[in-house]
């Protein structure tokens, strides 16, 4: 049995009807390996400033998700090519 990279397995969460996608995409993309690695970094670094009560955590979580956004839309753009 393997062990799903942590990215990937989000990724796989938030798109659970491309698992296997994903999983193709993550075994013959190298250049997807940094895209799983920055949903993992921009997800934790959300939850972090969510939880936060920073004076600025407000703005940072608003950031985080704004950056997220667009990484979905880079794997949904992946996912795509594979079609």
């Amino acid at each position: 049995m393997s062990v799903i990279h942590p990215g990937l397995f989000l990724i796989m969460q938030r798109f659970p009807s491309q698992k296997d996608n994903l999983r193709r995409l993550y075994r013959n993309c190298p250049s997807f390996h940094t895209l799983c690695d920055d949903y993992q970094r921009c997800t934790d670094a959300l939850a972090h400033w969510i939880r936060s009560r920073h004076d600025k955590a407000q703005e940072r979580s608003r950031e985080y998700l704004e950056l997220r956004q667009s990484l979905e839309c880079e794997i949904k753009e992946c996912i795509g090519t594979m079609r």
